[in-house]
């Protein structure tokens, strides 16, 4: 199972959310409550901790998406943590949703804290923008 449903890089070792900056530069911002042996270069805005970086010089940068079900009704996973998994409702049936003790409406969408124990048919896709960088500029 994926820990983040979003871009994430691997520059120097470390982990870091990610996006593409422009056609050659990424950006870097600190996962919070993550430690860093490398933070030359980062500036803080507000609470986060960013900086650029050429594309180059990563090691990885990809996207995990988790999908799994939950009591048989499909969940988008984005972030798991101690045994939980924070997880957004991506089925239509809204009284089920109410049902089990979701949070949110059927305008705004349903998300809840699930297990990940109680989780079932997960399925991880990676999908590697390091790769397609690459080979889009022949390095």
């Amino acid at each position: 199972m994926t820990h983040y449903s979003q871009e994430m890089a691997e520059y120097r070792g470390e982990t870091f959310f990610a996006g593409a900056e422009d056609a050659t530069n990424v950006w870097l911002r600190k996962i919070p409550g993550q430690t860093y042996a490398n933070n030359e270069g980062f500036q803080t805005y507000g609470n986060r901790e960013l900086k650029t970086v050429p594309a180059e010089d990563l090691e990885a940068w990809y996207q995990e998406t988790c999908t799994a079900t939950w009591r048989g009704q499909p969940f988008n996973v984005v972030h798991t943590h101690n045994g939980k998994a924070e997880a957004g409702y991506a089925g239509g049936e809204y009284v089920w949703a109410q049902q089990n003790g979701l949070e949110g409406d059927q305008y705004n969408g349903f998300t809840a804290t699930l297990s990940t124990g109680e989780l079932a048919n997960v399925q991880v896709v990676r999908t590697d923008f390091l790769k397609r960088w690459k080979e889009k500029h022949q390095v």
